[in-house]
């Protein structure tokens, strides 16, 4: 199986990749997130795994908006928490380094630890890019924050470990295949929908009633805008449940009468892992 990924080797992504599809499986980095979706659109790629969610950041709009928009179909959701390590040449010590290099969030994430050892932050497009980066340039005085998987890749050692300030940083990946690939035999648990109310007094109220009212727990809801039409917006929103299942398919069956637009997402196996 092939499965596509934003990034090089060592990133978060290919970390949420093995932790889901285990190491027979064949990936293949990407530079952009559209380049992902590309991959899985032109049959590049058997399925494509990117970022959704993050607990500090909020939700990625962008591929949001691809999803919405494209024949795509999520099959599966995948919790890496993320560990943010310093890396540097084997035999290195903290007090060397002059200089750590990484993508601005996740030295962000680090300043404490940073600020602490009196190292300059030095903004790279990526964490494993900056792994990469430190070992070709190979001086002492440089530093990368990125996965453990990159110190392993890139042969650098780790000299301080989850140095992030928030230890509940975790970001929520979705994997996706074209529709004619959904699995025959995909276990589904919870469903991701895109919908827009018609314009009326408690439209929105109403759909959330109606999910109440067939007993679907509602575990996410928010609103992006639709930049084509000023100051209207799409609703995002998960639940527990099957979008086969009777109640489900009861429920928002009743939001129609509310609704301008609804489309399904996915509907995928329950996954409530954080490591």
């Amino acid at each position: 199986m092939k499965v596509a990924y934003q990034g090089i080797e060592g990133s978060y992504s290919e970390v949420a990749l093995f932790k889901h599809f285990g190491k027979n499986v064949k990936a293949v980095g990407h530079q952009t997130f559209e380049e992902v979706f590309e991959a899985v659109k032109k049959n590049k790629a058997d399925c494509g795994i990117l970022p959704f969610e993050n607990t500090i950041t909020g939700s990625l709009a962008m591929n949001y908006s691809v999803l919405l928009e494209e024949e795509l179909y999520v099959i599966a959701e995948v919790f890496l928490k993320i560990r943010h390590n310093l890396l540097s040449h084997k035999g290195n010590k903290v007090e060397n380094i002059k200089f750590v290099y990484s993508h601005p969030q996740a030295l962000e994430q680090c300043k404490d630890y940073i600020k602490k050892q009196k190292i300059e932050p030095v903004p790279e497009y990526d964490t494993a890019g900056a792994a990469k980066l430190v070992k070709e340039r190979n001086k002492m005085e440089e530093a990368a924050i990125a996965s453990e998987l990159c110190s392993k890749i890139y042969g650098l050692e780790i000299l301080g470990e989850e140095i992030e300030k928030n230890k509940n940083n975790i970001t929520k990946f979705f994997v996706f295949v074209k529709k004619e690939k959904i699995p025959k035999n995909l276990k589904k648990e919870k469903t991701s929908i895109a919908f827009k109310t018609k314009h009326f007094p408690g439209a929105l109220v109403s759909c959330l009633q109606r999910l109440a009212k067939n007993n679907i727990n509602l575990t996410k809801l928010e609103s992006r805008p639709i930049p084509e039409n000023p100051w209207e917006y799409i609703f995002y929103a998960d639940f527990i449940g099957d979008v086969d299942g009777e109640n489900v398919k009861l429920a928002l069956s009743e939001m129609e009468a509310t609704l301008s637009f609804i489309k399904i997402l996915g509907s995928y196996p329950l996954s409530n892992k954080y490591s």
